[in-house]
């Protein structure tokens, strides 16, 4: 997960057997998205030049599959649950899944077990499906809506009344194929014309499906959830349904119908829906996901289109809208959230307030969030799954698809997902459930049935809360959010060799979750909030990643809260590490209470990862487990003045971590050898914030990979402070490996104008350096401004040299915290999707590959922001470089020819000189300057690196690439 779309790393991609082989009135209709109205125009619909695409066959029968175990109940004990409790199968309980969207077509999410409708609504807060409406009037028979003219309305008059109002949706919108190829044609340049009136069981709609240019054999769809129905487009002259099942959503706002189609066009809430309550997938009897006999809501938060971003306030409204339907029905409900983004400072994220608050308001609903897929670092949980309140999950990597079943073989064991985020300034993640599985996908994803992330791994918990809920709600005994959340944290399986930061509590256990409740435990509701040296009350745990600053920095104190009106209560204190001392008790009364816990720094010497829990217990019910815990690391890096050395052995799975810090700008170098033949190790490297490493933060050594393998970090690219880097083992070898860590022994001065830098010895001896420039292509940095939710446009043309091009994007961290995402998308001049990468932190890049021809053609960048509140700020602003590259880089010109080869005492420095050689055919963009790459090189030590703008070329222009 990082937002919705699943994802893991491919390093162990070999080690996968599988993959070789409503009531109430209507709200007011939110606006449409700003997006929509000022996204590139979309050309006029061309006629059909495709044909239908051939049917792709499943990656393994779904019988087989289910026999298999691909859809891994076992590893959370759902299936001898549902054995132990037939009726407990999460029938009376309402899932809601804010997501993608869900496709109501497809066989496992028809029905419960108890034969009911198993989606009870579709409801569309993305704005993606808007369809502009206007008022249409028909003249003998036919009606003309845009271009398009439609016989047979004489069917629609019949069955609806005037006004009729009509819209056209054009696939364009959607993205690329096939997710934007609503009839499966192989194009998305397909428009189609719509019709909509008012039948006496409200709001229709009226499309020609069959694209006959008729609608005299088309039937009415109303609002999905009156009746449940959905259309479908086909290919004209095909019998076959299209792949995507659309439903619509009618608001009405002074008398006049707003229409949004609802579709599922990335697959990713299918997905998901199916692990929570898929029943009977696929159409084989049995194959079920965790709670089949519960409902679904299917509430679509992201703009697929756009990389799956969440859009201003579709959070919020989502979570509202699910609390309202379940309320006004008086049924248990449980949300399901398989999306999110990477914290800049854990904790601050006004989406983690917001749900919290929506908790408190709703004590009664427990929301279940992935924990996110930037691990193996420390500090990746995404927000907002650091959401204090809500159950965040990890991802375990289930056995069954690293070793497939064979008779008399031992199954290979769970372990934890490589990819999944851990805790760091917060105590998370939760709890942890299986991240790969087999499950449902829409018609147009056959063959990608298996998917993985935490994504997967938080609807195999929102289901086991569907189960408990279940249970309660069939006993007539009431049951809190929080009832449930301490339930599975107190009965869940630890996972050895794992921290509380890794796996929070542990693996689901159903069973003792169940047997839990059924004692009917005391709980209590808390928020903690630990003290920082320097910022305050940060996030629930302590994260100290630079270790103590000095033999008295020893004390660390936590602000606990007592949430939602319970009694006062005395809670027990009790460390789990000799370094960790902590006062025996807190009393809680009310107020908030500071707890001051004192480090032992004698035991904090040495370098390396140190992780202590004090878990308060209630002194009333001793048996029930902890209440929380006060999370507190402590990392005593190792200081790069040396290169750093170590060696270790890795069992299957299993991770060893090195914090280095790196004080200098000069650049770090990172190298990993396996030492055995046939033995595999990644590497992954995280900044001192605890993001992944901008650019390419992973890489591996062994097997085809060859023994070793670097990851480099230029100078330009360091951020300094502290940093880290995992060494993971694949899930079924061991390995061992050793792991270098150094800098440059040569320093390179911020790049001016000419160009021209500074080259520095920062080692203590002599040393001969070699020095080289490159260009590398043409740069231009702006700063944009937005006002609100809308989107910002540039215009990019590249030149006709250019083969890549570089976009940086830098939001200040403040307005990092406002957001639930961030869009970054490139379109070309017919409004077609080039490519999209959305924001995982308040900095990205993206990269875009272009047309070898030269004849690609002006592009357009879009920002579209995505804020947590409903009503966003008045402005923001954000940095953006534009890089465009060259597909060979030209060498400059050193203006002193025995700059190249020097020899530079310690600590001395030398000034060098280049110069841009002038080429015909590269002529620089207007606004552009050079972006060049100087290097120095010596004896010892890592090659050094800086890119920055070098200056003007030789006099040049070419077409203003920017507006």
């Amino acid at each position: 997960m990082t937002r919705l779309v699943a994802s893991m790393s491919a390093a162990f991609a070999s080690s996968f057997f599988l993959f070789g082989c409503g009531g109430g009135p209507a709200p007011a209709p939110p606006p449409a998205p700003a997006s929509a109205a000022t996204t590139p125009a979309a050309p006029a619909a061309e006629p059909d030049r495709t044909v239908v695409a051939p049917r792709r066959e499943p990656v393994l029968p779904p019988q087989l599959a289910m026999l298999a175990g691909l859809l891994p109940l076992r590893s959370i004990g759902a299936d001898t649950f549902r054995v132990a409790h037939p009726t407990y199968d999460g029938r009376g309980v309402i899932i809601a899944i804010l997501d993608s969207g869900i496709d109501a077509g497809v066989p496992g999410l028809r029905t419960t077990t108890t034969g009911e409708r198993k989606i009870l609504d579709l409801r569309d807060f993305s704005g993606e499906g808007r369809v502009a409406l206007n008022a249409v009037r028909p003249e003998g028979g036919i009606v003309t809506i845009g271009t398009h003219r439609l016989g047979g309305f004489g069917r629609v008059a019949r069955m609806a009344a005037p006004p009729y109002y009509g819209g056209v949706f054009s696939e364009i919108t959607l993205g690329t194929a096939p997710d934007g190829d609503l009839n499966g044609n192989g194009s998305i340049r397909d428009e189609y014309p719509l019709i909509v009136g008012k039948a006496s069981s409200g709001w229709v709609l009226f499309a020609d499906t069959d694209g006959d240019g008729s609608l005299d054999d088309e039937r009415p769809v109303h609002d999905f959830a009156v009746l449940g129905e959905t259309l479908s487009f086909s290919v004209p002259g095909s019998m076959a349904p299209g792949p995507m099942a659309v439903a619509a959503n009618f608001d009405e706002h002074d008398g006049r119908p707003f229409l949004d189609l609802f579709m599922d066009n990335s697959s990713h809430g299918t997905h998901v829906a199916g692990i929570a309550a898929g029943h009977d997938m696929f159409g084989v009897e049995g194959f079920d996901g965790v709670a089949p006999g519960a409902w679904l809501l299917g509430l679509k938060i992201s703009n697929n289109a756009r990389g799956g971003v969440s859009v201003t306030g579709s959070m919020l409204r989502a979570l509202n809208y699910a609390a309202d339907f379940a309320n006004r029905r008086a049924l248990p409900l449980v949300v399901n959230l398989s999306f999110g983004v990477g914290n800049e400072r854990e904790g601050a994220a006004a989406i983690d307030s917001l749900i919290d608050e929506f908790s408190l308001k709703h004590p009664e609903v427990l929301v279940v969030i992935s924990a996110g897929n930037d691990g193996p670092g420390w500090s990746t949980i995404g927000f907002p799954g650091s959401a204090e309140l809500a159950l965040s999950v990890c991802a375990l990597f289930p056995g069954v698809f690293a070793q497939a079943p064979q008779p008399g073989v031992p199954p290979a064991p769970d372990v934890l997902g490589w990819w999944s985020g851990r805790g760091g300034e917060v105590a998370k993640p939760d709890i942890c459930a299986p991240g790969v599985a087999f499950s449902n996908v829409p018609p147009w994803r056959t063959g990608e049935e298996v998917s993985g992330g935490t994504s997967m791994a938080a609807p195999h918990v929102a289901g086991t809360v569907a189960l408990l809920l279940s249970a309660s709600h069939q006993q007539g005994r009431p049951t809190r959010a929080v009832d449930l959340k301490r339930a599975l944290l107190a009965s869940a399986t630890p996972l050895a060799g794992a921290t509380v930061l890794d796996v929070g509590a542990g693996v689901v256990n159903i069973s003792g979750a169940y047997r839990w409740l059924m004692a009917a435990h005391q709980t209590g509701v808390y928020d903690i909030r630990a003290l920082s040296r320097d910022l305050g009350a940060t996030g629930s745990a302590a994260f100290r990643r630079n270790g103590l600053r000095n033999a008295t920095d020893t004390l660390q104190q936590f602000v606990i809260r007592s949430v939602g009106g319970q009694p006062a209560a005395r809670l027990l204190l009790a460390t789990d590490q000799p370094w960790l001392r902590a006062p025996p008790h807190v009393d809680l009364q009310g107020r908030p209470e500071t707890v001051t816990v004192h480090y032992d720094a004698l035991r904090l010497q040495r370098p390396g990862a140190y992780v202590g829990t004090v878990w308060a217990i209630p002194a009333t019910d001793t048996i029930a487990g902890p209440s929380f815990g006060l999370v507190n690391t402590i990392v005593v890096p190792h200081k790069l003045d040396d290169p750093y050395l170590a060696r270790g052995t890795l069992q299957p799975g299993a991770t060893a971590r090195h914090f280095v810090d790196v004080s200098s700008t000069r650049g770090l170098s990172i190298t990993l050898q396996v030492s055995e033949p046939g033995e595999e190790a990644t590497l992954y490297v995280f900044e001192p914030s605890g993001q992944p490493l901008r650019g390419e933060n992973t890489t591996t050594a062994g097997a085809q990979a060859g023994p070793t393998a670097t990851i480099h970090v230029p100078s330009d690219d360091l951020v300094p402070g502290v940093y880290e880097a995992v060494v993971v083992a694949p899930p079924t070898g061991a390995a061992q490996y050793l792991l270098e860590a150094a800098v440059p022994a040569v320093g390179i001065g911020a790049i001016d104008p000419g160009p021209r830098a500074r080259v520095t010895n920062e080692s203590g001896s002599t040393l001969p350096v070699t020095v080289a420039g490159i260009l590398v292509g043409a740069v231009r940095g702006t700063t944009v401004r937005g006002t609100r939710a809308a989107p910002v446009l540039i215009g990019l043309d590249p030149p006709t040299w250019a083969r890549r091009v570089q976009i940086d994007v830098t939001l200040p961290v403040p307005v990092w915290h406002l957001l639930t995402d961030f869009g970054v998308t490139v379109f070309d001049q017919t409004g077609e999707k080039v490519s999209d990468s959305p924001l995982n932190y308040a900095f990205g890049r993206h990269t875009v590959d272009l047309d070898s021809s030269g004849a690609q053609g002006p592009l357009i960048l879009e920002l579209l922001p995505g804020f947590a509140h409903l009503a966003p700020p008045e402005d923001w602003y954000a940095d953006v470089r534009v890089i465009f590259e060259l597909d060979e880089a030209i060498p400059l010109a050193l203006e002193s020819a025995d700059s190249a080869g020097v020899v530079l005492g310690a600590g001395e420095s030398r000034e060098v000189q280049f110069s841009i050689p002038a080429a015909d055919d590269v002529a620089f963009p207007q606004g552009f300057e050079s972006w060049v790459e100087i290097s120095a090189h010596a004896p010892r030590g890592p090659r050094a690196a800086r890119r920055a703008p070098g200056g003007s070329p030789p006099p040049a222009t070419d077409v203003d690439p920017t507006p």
